[in-house]
Parts: C-alpha cells; sequence; structure tokens
C-alpha cells in the first residue's frame, strides 16, 4: 500500500507543473517571481556561458574548489543585477503610478531579494551597499523609457552587460562574446517578460498597494 500512495503522490505532483501559475496579486507575489526568475537567468545565463567556453572541461571546472570559490560570489553579484533589472521593468509596467510609488515599490521587491540571500556567497556589507544604491538610483529612473514595447531587451542592458564582466572567464575569449552572449541573455529576459505580464494582475495589485 506504501508503494502505491507513493506511485499516485509521485503523478499528483507531476500534475502541478502542468497547473496555470497564480496570477501575481501583490507585492509579496511579485517579489518572490522576480527574485525566482533573476536566479533562473543569471545562474543559467553563466553557466551556460561556462560550459560553452570550457567544452568537455566543464565537468572539471565546477568540481573545482578554487574555481567555485570565485565561481559563487560571481553568480551572487549576477543575481543581485539580474533582480536590479526585472524589479524595475514590473514597476515600469505597471499603469497609474507615480514616479515615487514606482521607486517605493522597486525598492521593496529588491529588498526581498536581498533579505533572501543574507546567507550566500556575498558579505552582508556588499548587500547593504547594493540595496543602498539602488535606492538612490530608483528615484532618477525613466519608468516611460524602460516600460515601453520596444525597448524591451535594452531595459535588460545591465544585466547582459554584467554577464560578461563578472563571468569568470580570462579577458582574452570574452572579448570575442559580447555579441552573443548578450544576445542569448536577451533570448532568456524575453521569456520572463512575456510571464510577467500574463500573471501580472495590474489591478489587484494596485489595489494592495493603497
Amino acid at each position: 500500500m506504501g508503494k502505491i500512495r507513493d506511485y499516485f503522490s509521485a503523478i499528483g505532483k507531476s500534475f502541478l507543473v502542468w497547473r496555470t501559475p497564480s496570477p501575481l496579486t501583490d507585492a509579496d507575489a511579485l517579489a518572490v517571481f522576480c527574485l525566482q526568475r533573476a536566479i533562473y537567468v543569471a545562474q543559467t545565463a553563466l553557466y551556460s556561458y561556462l560550459r560553452t567556453r570550457a567544452g568537455l572541461q566543464h565537468f572539471n571546472l565546477f568540481t573545482d574548489k578554487k574555481f567555485t570559490a570565485v565561481l559563487k560570489p560571481a553568480r551572487s553579484r549576477l543575481v543581485l543585477v539580474c533582480l536590479d533589472d526585472l524589479v524595475v521593468y514590473a514597476a515600469a509596467i505597471l499603469p497609474e503610478l507615480s514616479a515615487q510609488r514606482r521607486a517605493t515599490l522597486a525598492t521593496r521587491l529588491f529588498a526581498h531579494g536581498i533579505a533572501a540571500l543574507q546567507d550566500e556567497a556575498l558579505l552582508q556589507e556588499e548587500l547593504r551597499s547594493a540595496q543602498a544604491d539602488f535606492e538612490r538610483r530608483s528615484h532618477l529612473i525613466d519608468w516611460a523609457a524602460r516600460a515601453a514595447p520596444d525597448k524591451g531587451i535594452a531595459a535588460f542592458r545591465k544585466s547582459a552587460e554584467a554577464l560578461i564582466e563578472l563571468a569568470p572567464i580570462v579577458y582574452a575569449l570574452k572579448k570575442y562574446d559580447d555579441e552573443i552572449v548578450i544576445n542569448s541573455m536577451h533570448f532568456k529576459w524575453h521569456g520572463v517578460r512575456s510571464q510577467l505580464r500574463e500573471r501580472l494582475d495590474a489591478h489587484a495589485l494596485l489595489a494592495s498597494l493603497a
């Protein structure tokens, strides 16, 4: 009976994968979405780039203690930049908000990510500095430009460029990769932007902020 129960439990869990994702109706749900997608984009983009550059040697790289000691903080820093881009975009596409309220919401979403990364590979001082820097910059953002449909790629330029900068690869190789890596990053963001627009219940979220 135990095996039968486990079997049907496994089937039930598999159906959850195909369940329609719940709408994003408040800031907390939006914060979780932004952090999860920022981690996904950062990790898949960074590891894909490293695998491509290392070829068959990538198995050795990911088990080398000296390399992983460099890789972990690079990944966490890229997560922060990805989160930066995404929370700004999320705040920018909400209708009928003043610039001040957009900045406040984006700062709140970014702070959620900072709190979740407290136990990661970055020092507390660096995380606090990232939070303070984001809060300062949030009041200078051109929200209309970041939300414009034809500016979708440009809105995520910062994280695309950060992938090149932060990847633990020698510069002699990086300088040939800019266009390919940036285009790959933009492709990943395209899917995330579509998911966000589909799941975002702007009316409910704005009501929750009132």
